[in-house]
């Protein structure tokens, strides 16, 4: 399953979303830990336990926006 991830730079931190999911989106003050966040709440839409893999693609990299592609793989 691919989806595309968007990670905004605000002021106090950056907000990340799956655009494809309503409702797909978390804040935190931290890049790292907000890419983890949207990662782990994607996979819970998705019904899947903490056992999964996916790969992660840069697409568009700017001073106010990262945006991913990812494939999440289902475990077996």
């Amino acid at each position: 399953m691919t989806f595309h991830i968007e990670i905004k730079k605000n002021i106090d931190g950056y907000t990340a979303s799956v655009p494809s999911i309503k409702g797909c989106e978390v804040w935190d003050k931290e890049y790292e830990v907000v890419l983890n966040k949207i990662i782990n709440l994607l996979a819970y839409y998705l019904k899947f336990d903490k056992d999964f893999t996916y790969r992660l693609d840069i697409i568009q990299n700017t001073k106010e926006l990262v945006s991913y592609t990812i494939n999440i793989f289902k475990p077996a």
